[in-house]
């Protein structure tokens, strides 16, 4: 290309007319460049993805997931050291190759499509850039076997078996004003209580579903909190994902003992954290059980219930200075998909939680959503973070469409 551009302007001309018409050349050239670039990423070798969005709402930021072995069976070079997905731009774009527990391999990008409309990528093999790690989780052993986890938009933790209270299936919500990663550098401190400037843990959990969980309503009258994990297995963390896995050790609901098991998912630019819970009889059989999904709620000075979902925000709990900490927003969603077969049964308030109420088959697993907004970042309205929520549950019930073409 840089040939031709040195021959249009060894023949470029004094005249006007002449320096219009070699740039118009120049652009020609550069576009067909360009082209030229684009054809080549859907070469032999390469494989299209195709993202339809067949509903109304943008999705911005939304993770894909492809199995990474049928990819490989279309294309035998591909690794998950060298494959790389660009976007119709030719733009390389962030991806993570991982391994679930069950051995299945994925592979995410994440990807923006307008509403009605399509997106189209391609997957190849060729040289990865430097993706920054957007979502990270680990094991905090020195603080009481906390397990946290965070992504460039929010952070939490869950407890483990050293910390004797709280003894909870519940999270903790951090509150971040920073893209960093900051987990590390604030349990280094241990001073996360306090804002030096790119935000604090002021969310009070004690004794309570913290910022959400998933957990058996014993007899209709109330939830069963549960207990801190038991044991934990990290699965990844990347430029898009970071998951873990969690058992908990069995607990009476009713006369019958469950253990549990949980995974936790957070993505890269996201308010909300998926959870997918089961909880299994071990001595009795059942068949199902009722189940919380619920968060402590505190000084709530909005709330609003849609069809699967709630949305609330309060005055900063865990602060001795709350005028100056702000406001934190929370989120329960239910997995739309779950409902058809088993409706909600309420949502409404229990033991001063926001709660919706399911009945679900034992040893099913269960899939949730969490969130977390603070109004210091990003969030300084109840209805902003309203609309977030609300959104994303619909984005949840209408799924992008997702085609691989050779």
């Amino acid at each position: 290309m840089s040939s031709m551009l040195t021959e249009v302007f060894l023949h470029t001309s004094v005249s006007s007319h002449s320096k219009i018409l070699n740039m118009k050349r120049i652009l020609n050239i550069m576009a067909a460049a360009s082209a030229a670039a684009i054809l080549a990423s859907c070469s032999v070798d390469s494989q299209k993805v195709v993202v339809t969005n067949d509903s109304e709402l943008s999705r911005d930021n939304e993770t894909v997931e492809l199995c990474f072995k049928a990819l490989q069976k279309a294309d035998k070079s591909l690794t998950a050291e060298n494959v790389v997905v660009y976007d119709a731009d030719g733009v390389q774009v962030p991806s993570q190759v991982y391994t679930e527990q069950d051995g299945k391999v994925k592979l995410l990008f994440q990807v923006t499509v307008d509403a009605g409309a399509v997106a189209e990528y391609v997957v190849k093999a060729g040289e990865r850039e430097e993706y920054p790690m957007l979502a990270y989780s680990r094991h905090v052993p020195e603080r009481m076997d906390d397990y946290a986890y965070e992504n460039n938009r929010v952070a939490g933790r869950i407890y483990g078996p050293a910390l004797e209270f709280p003894r909870t299936f519940g999270s903790d919500i951090w509150l971040k004003c920073t893209d960093r990663l900051v987990i590390d550098d604030w349990f280094k401190k241990m001073d996360y209580h306090h804002n030096y400037g790119e935000g604090m843990d002021c969310y009070k959990v004690g004794g309570t579903l913290g910022g959400g969980a998933l957990v058996p309503y014993s007899a209709g009258e109330n939830f069963v909190i549960g207990d801190n994990w038991a044991s934990f297995q990290h699965i990844c963390d990347g430029p898009v994902r970071t998951k873990a896995v969690f058992t908990y050790n069995a607990f009476d609901v009713d006369g019958v003992k469950y253990s549990a098991s949980r995974t936790i998912e957070l993505d890269a630019n996201s308010h909300f954290v998926k959870s997918v819970t089961a909880f299994h009889p071990v001595e009795h059989d059942a068949d199902s059980l009722d189940l919380v999904l619920g968060a402590i709620k505190h000084d709530v000075i909005s709330r609003v219930d849609g069809e699967n979902w709630i949305a609330f925000t309060e005055v900063a709990s865990d602060t001795k200075q709350p005028e100056v900490d702000g406001n934190i927003s929370v989120a329960l969603i239910y997995d739309e998909a779950e409902l058809a077969d088993n409706p909600i049964k309420a949502i409404g308030d229990i033991a001063g939680h926001a709660a919706i109420i399911t009945r679900e088959a034992a040893n099913k697993p269960i899939t949730v959503w969490t969130g977390s907004g603070w109004s210091q970042a990003g969030f300084e309205y109840p209805e902003q973070w309203t609309v977030l929520v609300g959104d994303f549950a619909y984005a949840q019930a209408n799924p992008l469409k997702v085609e691989v073409v050779k």
